[in-house]
């Protein structure tokens, strides 16, 4: 008969081992926070020094950089820049990355915020109840962009023009193209849209779906206005879809669209309304003020529309073609559309 083996006490030499390597593990983590610390003080360092190299200024306001040991956290309150006569406010904004995932970048933004293009730019100023944008890097420049805006106050105003937005919710996604380095993926969902003062009507709720063919510059810092989008003097965009709904009132649409240098729209757009005789009420606050463009495409499309019924709801079905900011149905002018500024 064989006697139980006793089990022996872990030698002294064993813990001494473990607590170097945690000792270690514990001061190399801490070296590379330290270091990924001073290369963000860096980043702001030289920002502020390239901005002012070039007539502008950046002001990190009240910095503050901590999150150790496993976040890098920067708050600047409030975020300044100002260049080439524009300047950019925003209340409080804070920058969040992961110690171990440093290529994803969460910021959160406390408002109010301002942005101004110069004298004979256009001007906003807006606030939220919070908002939150998520930034995924590859080869150093973003990739994937997401933004999510509760409860957005949007005042946007252009010369003696001025118009006030509000929504429930806004988000962005921004991709790029996998089969193709120079196009860019956009989606934009916005909820409980109201303008100005039609806050007893209905809100408008948006689903946009497009793409940029040459747009992938927008996300390597090459575009500072619409116009450095364009090629060959020509902004082309996909329209996958644009849905616009509110209460009975829908209006589906997607097509090929070409911007030009005046902001001109053209391209051909096949209409699905649903609630046809709100088109007009719905959509006027979004229009300038004077604009008789929804007023001809309303009486035009229910002359000569042709109509259907989906899930028992009578529908119209309207193609609608523009032409360097004019719009028309067959023969039948609608006049100008509003142009977009590019410039």
């Amino acid at each position: 008969m064989t006697e139980p083996k006793v089990a022996r006490p872990p030698r002294k030499s064993a813990y001494f081992v473990l607590a170097i390597l945690v000792a270690l593990i514990i001061g190399g983590w801490s070296a590379y926070w330290a270091v990924g610390r001073g290369i963000v003080s860096d980043v702001i360092r030289n920002g502020v020094k390239v901005a002012e190299a070039k007539g502008g200024s950046l002001e990190c306001g009240e910095q503050q950089l901590g999150g150790y040991p496993f976040r890098f956290e920067l708050t600047c309150t409030p975020f300044r820049m100002n260049k080439d006569g524009e300047w950019y406010f925003i209340n409080e904004l804070r920058g969040v990355a992961l110690a171990y995932k440093p290529t994803h970048v969460i910021f959160e933004a406390s408002g109010p915020a301002e942005m101004n293009y110069g004298q004979q730019g256009p001007a906003y100023s807006a606030d939220w109840k919070t908002a939150q944008a998520s930034v995924v890097a590859e080869d150093g420049k973003p990739a994937k962009i997401d933004g999510v805006i509760k409860e957005p106050k949007l005042a946007y105003t252009v010369g003696d023009q001025s118009v006030k937005l509000d929504a429930e919710l806004t988000e962005v996604h921004i991709r790029r193209v996998e089969d193709n380095a120079e196009a860019l993926d956009f989606a934009m969902v916005v909820k409980g849209l109201t303008a100005g003062a039609v806050t007893n009507e209905v809100p408008l709720d948006m689903d946009l779906v497009m793409q940029l063919p040459h747009g992938a510059k927008l996300l390597d810092g090459k575009v500072r206005k619409p116009a450095d989008l364009m090629v060959d003097e020509e902004l082309k965009i996909g329209l996958s879809n644009l849905h616009l709904k509110s209460g009975d009132f829908s209006i589906k649409t997607g097509g090929d669209l070409v911007i030009d240098e005046q902001g001109r729209l053209s391209g051909t757009l096949p209409l699905v309304v649903t609630g046809i005789h709100q088109l007009e009420q719905v959509l006027q606050p979004l229009f300038p003020q004077g604009s008789k463009t929804l007023e001809s495409l309303q009486k035009t499309a229910l002359a000569i529309g042709k109509g259907s019924a989906e899930n028992g709801v009578p529908t119209l079905r309207i193609p609608v073609t523009l032409d360097k900011g004019r719009a028309r149905i067959a023969f039948f002018d609608l006049g100008p559309v509003p142009r977009l500024i590019i410039k």
